[in-house]
């Protein structure tokens, strides 16, 4: 006997994989196209390749838990998808205040500097999605506790 998916299940699986596929694109991006190895201070590109990591075990947790339409996989695809986005609000505040204040480029190696430019929207765009990112989290994480207190 074939057994029903939850339906439920496979949505909230697929908005996870959505956000975790999101941030693997981004990261490659930056990778290849914007040359972040060459442009960024180590430390920073090092933040960036842990957040691809993370990212990336999230969205295999998310698929196994979209495949199998099962909640005791949710949890391991949930806990992974909030470490990604708060690592990712971490690495764009990071992002932000290098853009900003008395640190203007901190984040950049000294010789890319003063060629260094970006767009304002960008940065409003990033901080804006990052803080949306953490009240997710943060409504997720809640309501999970509810959850488990009923149980």
């Amino acid at each position: 006997m074939r057994r029903v998916k939850d339906s439920r299940q496979r949505f909230y699986a697929g908005l996870l994989m959505l956000g975790a596929g999101v941030l693997i694109f981004r990261t490659l991006r930056m990778v290849t196209v914007e040359e972040a190895a060459e442009i960024l201070v180590d430390w920073v590109y090092v933040l960036l390749i842990m957040e691809f990591m993370i990212a990336g075990a999230c969205l295999l947790a998310a698929m196994r838990w979209f495949t199998l339409s099962k909640w005791q996989y949710a949890s391991t695809a949930l806990k992974l998808g909030a470490w990604a986005a708060i690592f990712h609000a971490f690495r764009v505040l990071i992002y932000v205040l290098g853009r900003t204040g008395p640190w203007v480029n901190f984040d950049v190696k000294p010789e890319y500097r003063e060629a260094y430019s970006f767009d304002w929207f960008w940065v409003y765009f990033a901080a804006t999605f990052s803080v949306l990112g953490l009240i997710g989290v943060y409504i997720i994480w809640r309501l999970w506790r509810s959850k488990k207190k009923l149980l």
